[in-house]
């Protein structure tokens, strides 16, 4: 399992960056259609999040909520189905200054068993998923801030 991380700091506090992290609404976008929870959000709550590709198909993603402390740590575990691997992401929030430091953490397989590989290939999607997640973060801080 490989551990990816990225840090930003945003100018507000922890209960804005909070709320807007845990609203389904948020989440939305052209590939995210629709998000169900099984309930209040809470440590156990499950969510199918529905994705459709650029080409039309659609899937349903199941999670679940792994942590969750208002306004500290809101952590889901997204089950897939093999080859590929099961993955954790976690957002992190600190004091920090004036503003709130959010980390952004996935533990993930980067080569699952099963998948074909090469040499370089465990980097190189290391590398794309950091920079995916630098920017989701950049995006986040733009949507925060204004």
């Amino acid at each position: 399992m490989a551990l990816i991380e990225v840090s930003t700091t945003i100018n507000k506090p922890a209960e804005a960056i909070f709320a807007h992290i845990t609203n389904p609404d948020n989440l939305k976008n052209q590939y995210v259609v629709s998000i169900e929870f099984d309930g209040p959000l809470k440590v156990g709550t499950k969510c199918k999040t529905t994705v459709k590709s650029t080409l039309g198909a659609v899937n349903v993603i199941t999670s679940e909520i792994i942590a969750f402390e208002q306004n500290k740590i809101y952590g889901t575990k997204t089950f897939a189905a093999p080859p590929a691997s099961d993955v954790t992401s976690t957002y992190i929030l600190e004091a920090a200054g004036g503003g709130t430091k959010v980390t952004m953490q996935t533990e993930a397989a980067l080569m699952p068993a099963g998948m074909p590989s090469m040499p370089g290939m465990e980097d190189m999607m290391k590398k794309q998923m950091l920079a995916g997640y630098e920017s989701a973060l950049a995006a986040l801080k733009k949507a925060i801030e204004g």
